[in-house]
């Protein structure tokens, strides 16, 4: 049923109704987590002081201690400790206390079976998210992300950016090639700021045809038009306390541009067919590989909305400008897919040939090309000949390459290698170099570092 492993979940259970113990006893165990019931809150205190229970279920009125007061306990002793309160209908008022004194969720009596089960899914989940987060925070505290790979200069600029930007709740552009990792910095962004316990909503507004879009974000109510057989929750609505991420911004159609920017500066918007206005309290952090200056000098995006999308912009470097990381990169991809041993002593002149490669697809394409080579080599080794032709006939002209170049190879290292450092602004990179935007978007096309 649920995507955990319940062995490594005990739940405590604490009601002073042994009978209420004993049922949801038998409902979570045959879930297959391990269960302890106890039937005072004094006992479940002892419990929780010499075991780790990531989810507690306890009732509200016990006698002696309350579950009130054993909830505030828990949090004092197990901050991460998920806490569910049981109730009767004749004391709501006490779920909502308890809510506000730190429980997760709540469970009225008489208990259905499939409340206990919705409810123990969620907040599992919910116990999963919060130790990655502080796990996450720690490490990235200490300069050492372990899901952001690199420790090269433009790597570790990347990582202090998140650090820094993460608690002020401004609105942050990240820019960067196609495949560099934009969503996972937004996610770190997201993981290390206030808004951590609440959702973090991705769109890609490239994906999405564009009449469809708007109904994406704002949502539409039922009879909106014609297929709008239901309600539908936009996700400005559903991103209410957390953190909303415009992925390829730079593809939102002119004539939606508009009504995002009111959305955005107010947090206030309408569903579609509605004439009523909804307030929701979002962050916004957008990503792009189009250079928008040039959008907006084209006409194709509002320099209104640029603005106060981009109070604070962190550049991911591609790959190519980070060969540093290379090898870390694919030590972290062959750990993650329990495949550290597929690389022998010998392969190691192949992993330096692969360096010779241009990785256009950044380090998505560097992925892709792992996970093909660990499918082709089985359970060998990895081999030179696991990677695609056009990768290894690549390390190959990089390994015979002459030792004189031509002009127009001269001409093409020297426009990748400013591209790299001063990327992915294309007017930029263009001043640099002397020459028009739309021959560097020209020439960056033929070197398929754009596409």
């Amino acid at each position: 049923m649920m995507g955990v492993r319940t062995k490594d979940f005990p739940v405590l259970i604490v009601d002073d109704d042994l009978g209420v113990c004993s049922g949801i006893e038998e409902i979570v165990s045959h879930e297959g987590y391990a269960v302890s019931t106890v039937t005072s809150a004094q006992e479940a205190l002892e419990m929780i002081k010499t075991q780790s229970f990531p989810l507690v279920i306890s009732d509200i009125m016990m006698p002696g201690m309350s579950g009130i007061e054993l909830l505030e306990q828990i949090k004092s002793i197990s901050p991460d400790t998920v806490v569910i309160m049981m109730t009767g209908y004749s004391s709501i008022q006490g779920a909502i206390t308890a809510i506000k004194a730190g429980a997760q969720d709540y469970l009225i009596k008489p208990l259905k079976y499939d409340d206990i089960l919705l409810l123990l899914e969620r907040n599992i989940q919910q116990f999963k998210r919060n130790k990655q987060s502080e796990i996450f925070r720690q490490e990235v505290m200490r300069n050492q992300t372990p899901f952001i790979v690199g420790e090269s200069s433009g790597m570790k600029r990347v990582k202090t950016e998140i650090a820094q930007v993460a608690s002020a709740d401004l609105s942050v552009l990240i820019t960067g090639e196609s495949g560099v990792g934009k969503e996972l910095v937004a996610r770190a962004i997201h993981d290390l700021s206030p808004r951590t316990d609440q959702m973090f909503v991705a769109i890609n507004c490239a994906s999405i045809p564009s009449d469809l879009l708007e109904s994406e974000l704002f949502g539409h109510e039922k009879g909106a038009f014609s297929g709008a057989s239901t309600r539908k929750y936009g996700l400005f609505e559903v991103a209410d306390g957390g953190t909303l991420l415009l992925d390829e911004i730079g593809e939102m159609p002119l004539e939606l541009q508009a009504k995002m920017l009111r959305a955005i500066e107010t947090g206030v918007f309408r569903r579609l067919g509605s004439t009523r206005d909804i307030s929701s309290n979002f962050r916004i952090i957008s990503s792009t590989n189009k250079d928008l200056a040039e959008a907006i000098g084209n006409k194709e995006f509002r320099s209104d909305l640029f603005y106060r999308i981009n109070q604070f912009e962190i550049s991911v470097p591609p790959l190519r400008s980070h060969m540093s990381d290379f090898n870390l990169l694919i030590d972290h991809f062959a750990i993650k897919k329990g495949r550290k041993e597929s690389f022998s002593n010998d392969m190691l002149e192949t992993l330096e040939a692969l360096k010779q490669y241009s990785w256009p697809g950044n380090v998505r394409e560097l992925f892709n090309a792992l996970e093909r080579a660990f499918l082709l080599a089985g359970d060998g080794k990895v081999l030179a000949e696991h990677f695609a032709s056009d990768i290894v006939n690549a390390t190959k002209s990089g390994n015979e390459k002459k030792s004189f170049q031509s002009l127009a190879e001269l001409e093409n290292d020297h426009i990748l290698k400013v591209y790299g450092k001063a990327g992915p602004n294309q007017t930029t990179v263009a001043n640099i170099l002397g020459i028009s935007t739309r021959t560097l978007f020209t020439k960056l096309k033929k070197l398929k570092v754009i596409t």
